[in-house]
């Protein structure tokens, strides 16, 4: 079959024959609608993330929207190496109907950066009576904005949104956020959260970004603290570490924790998966995507605009 093909650590994707999925017990062979260009797909693909099996030649992808044989279009993925979502076919073994009228193009980009906040959001909602206010770290890129407007969908009152494009903050500020910009600084975030203390923060960019945010959220005083803090990390854009003041963790009622695969429940997510594809799918939430060819993989590889990459076989 044709597939995306990586063939060592590092290197860019080509377009050429690869071998055919090899279902196992409980999977099937179904043939590929689109497969999203995610920030995991590139750090599995290059062996950074921890995720990675280090498996050379590898077909890279980590989730789509296929069709079986009963021509039903799923949303799938964990799919086994060295076979991944960008190619012809693939050997799945689950798949989620998209809802009626979906745009399967749209829910393969907009699913992985969707779900990463759609997780914890939820998750936070059964801890707490209200969002109130959610404090977005990184909000300037897809999984970003798509995270203000979950927030704003499960009943935040106040969404600030920390980034560094100015474009792209201003697309926070048309989604309903309120935009902060990175170069502004600790003073600027503690502003924009304007003497209210976050429900959550979601954080997907780590290194000097979350140290600016723990810095706004810094407090003196003896006194006990009102707030209740959930600090979800989920990715890390702007670096792999971050130095986390001791301070902040006595003085504040907060838990930093993590989100993602390994953290998450397999059981969690794929109980989600219906309710943010439903969103997608109603117009709710919309997910900006470009869809390349998947003999021109090479420039959707490539491409580093607004919209998500999309492989459409």
């Amino acid at each position: 079959m044709k597939a995306a093909i990586i063939d060592a650590a590092g290197a860019a994707p080509h377009y050429d024959d690869f071998a055919e999925p090899e279902p196992a017990e409980g999977e099937q062979i179904m043939r590929v609608v689109g497969a999203g260009i995610h920030p995991v797909v590139r750090g599995m693909a290059s062996g950074r993330h921890y995720g990675s099996e280090g498996t050379y030649p590898l077909v890279p992808g980590v989730d789509g929207v296929a069709i079986g044989d009963d021509g039903v279009a799923r949303y799938t993925g964990f799919i086994r190496a060295p076979w991944g979502t960008m190619a012809e076919r693939v050997a799945a073994q689950f798949g989620v109907p998209l809802p009626e009228g979906a745009d399967p193009v749209a829910v393969a980009g907009g699913m992985n950066p969707g779900m990463s906040s759609w997780l914890p959001l939820t998750a936070r909602t059964r801890e707490v009576d209200a969002l109130g206010t959610v404090l977005i770290v990184g909000a300037t890129g897809m999984a970003g904005r798509i995270a203000v407007q979950n927030a704003l969908a499960l009943g935040a009152d106040r969404v600030v949104g920390v980034g560094r494009d100015p474009e792209r903050l201003a697309e926070v500020s048309a989604l309903g956020g309120v935009p902060v910009a990175l170069a502004d600084g600790s003073d600027a975030i503690a502003r924009a959260l304007d003497g209210t203390e976050p429900s959550i923060v979601l954080d997907f960019a780590w290194g000097e970004p979350a140290e600016l945010v723990w810095q706004a959220l810094s407090r003196r005083g003896l006194h006990d603290d009102t707030a209740d803090i959930a600090y979800v990390q989920i990715g890390t854009m702007a670096g792999p570490t971050a130095a986390l003041p001791g301070a902040l963790l006595r003085s504040r009622n907060i838990v930093v924790r993590g989100a993602g695969a390994g953290s998450t429940p397999v059981a969690e997510i794929m109980q989600q998966l219906p309710g943010f594809m439903q969103r997608v799918a109603d117009g709710e939430v919309v997910v900006p995507v470009r869809a390349f060819g998947l003999a021109q993989v090479a420039d959707a590889w490539a491409y580093r605009g607004p919209e998500r990459a999309v492989v459409v076989p």
